[in-house]
C-alpha cells in the first residue's frame, strides 16, 4: 500500500465518520464492506454478524441438491481421485 492509498484510507475513514456515506458510492461491495469494519474496529463498536453460518451452509447444500451439482460434484471428485490414484 503507498502513501496515497493510506492518505485516501484515512480520508474515507474521516468522512463516515461523519456520516458521509457518498464516499462509499462507485466502491466495490468488499470494498465498501471492508471500510464498514475498520470503522467498526476504530470506534470499538464491532457488532457479531446476523448472519447465521449454519443456516447459510445448509441452504446452500439443499440448494445444490435440488440442482443435481453436488451429485456432480461427488462424482468428479471421486473420479479425480481414482486419477491420481
Amino acid at each position: 500500500m503507498n502513501l496515497l492509498n493510506l492518505t485516501n484510507k484515512v480520508d474515507v475513514l474521516e468522512e463516515l465518520k461523519k456520516g458521509n456515506t457518498d464516499v462509499l458510492k462507485g466502491m466495490s461491495p468488499v470494498q465498501a464492506l471492508q471500510y464498514g469494519l475498520a470503522l467498526q474496529g476504530e470506534v470499538g463498536q464491532v457488532e457479531e454478524s446476523p448472519i447465521n453460518d449454519e443456516a447459510v451452509n445448509k441452504a446452500m447444500l439443499d440448494r445444490m441438491a435440488d440442482t443435481g451439482i453436488k451429485e456432480r460434484l461427488i462424482k468428479q471428485i471421486e473420479e479425480e481421485k481414482k486419477v491420481t490414484s
